[in-house]
């Protein structure tokens, strides 16, 4: 793929890039990654007449100008569960965790695959009837980010005399005045300013904030139904969601690094699928996003990234 910035006003920008199979795309979004506009010189105008793989060129194509915007400029225009650098932020995040946070956040997802597939004799959960077999187990993940992990947060909060003898994520506010509360609102929002004011890179400061109850997905035909009526509505997109097929998750010390592979595989995904190769770390073979591994199976372009007798990265 190669693109380039052909404009940008207070409310679109415009990308033209020519994809894999040499078509000229001339694309517009909005800064939400919204597309308003979008031609091409490869394809039939009506998806309805393309191919399958015809319409996949024209979906990487959009993938990759939502990319691109989002790397030139900074614009949040890529679903958050497809963007491989908020994908990546989960998979150090999770590395990072103890034995201890690492249960809390995935005990019952390692309970529920235990049981499936291990020595479990529990399940987390009971398999919705409607489901069909197999089921996917899944789980939202949320990013936070620790200002105190950051050479502007320290600063900043030094001016607001807030103290930082602890990670941001174990300060409990429930129990402070309300002058304090507004203290952190204030500062939370002027650090959010100067943050991206500085274009500040805030990888190496954030952690899982919070991560959904376990629910069930199932195949139905090429998408995946949700059974999650138990869910709270969220107020934000997760940074990533997690889909497994059962699996034997032997011990807790196996199924961390498991999950590291497996979010290695969720990037890998979010590149090939936007027709670029991925960097040489995620150059993983696995079971990553399910929705990919269909479109590995179905799209005659695809290598068979998910299947462990590949040599696609040899």
């Amino acid at each position: 793929m190669k693109a380039v910035i052909t404009g940008e006003s207070d409310e679109l920008v415009g990308v033209n890039l020519r994809d894999n199979d040499g078509a000229e795309h001339v694309i517009e979004m909005a800064f939400d990654g919204k597309i308003t506009a979008h031609q091409q010189d490869g394809y039939p105008d009506n998806p309805a007449e393309r191919t399958e793989e015809e319409n996949e060129r024209v979906n990487q194509a959009r993938r990759f100008a939502k990319y691109f915007v989002l790397a030139e400029r900074g614009y949040d225009t890529v679903p958050a569960a497809e963007n491989p650098i908020r994908i990546n932020a989960v998979r150090k995040a999770i590395d990072e965790m103890s034995a201890e946070e690492f249960k809390r956040h995935f005990g019952d997802l390692y309970q529920q695959l235990a049981y499936e597939e291990g020595d479990g004799t529990s399940p987390a959960i009971t398999v919705p009837g409607e489901a069909t077999d197999p089921s996917i187990f899944c789980q939202n993940i949320y990013l936070g980010v620790d200002p105190f992990e950051t050479d502007i947060g320290g600063q900043l909060a030094d001016e607001y005399g807030l103290a930082i003898d602890q990670p941001a994520a174990d300060i409990d506010l429930t129990d402070v005045s309300a002058d304090e509360i507004d203290t952190w609102a204030e500062y939370a929002g002027e650090f959010a300013g100067r943050a991206e004011d500085a274009d500040l890179d805030l990888s190496e400061a954030t952690y899982i904030d919070e991560t959904s109850q376990l629910y069930v997905k199932y195949p139905n035909g090429p998408n995946l139904t949700a059974i999650d009526d138990h869910l709270e509505p969220a107020a934000r997109d997760p940074d990533t969601v997690i889909e497994l097929l059962p699996i034997d998750p032997q011990d807790l010390e196996y199924f961390k690094s498991f999950m590291d592979h497996y979010l290695r595989c969720q990037i890998r995904d979010s590149f090939v699928e936007m027709g670029v190769h991925p960097p040489e770390a995620f150059q993983v073979i696995g079971m990553g996003r399910f929705m990919s591994t269909w479109r590995y199976d179905n799209i005659e372009f695809y290598p068979q990234f998910h299947d462990p007798n590949t040599k696609a990265f040899q």
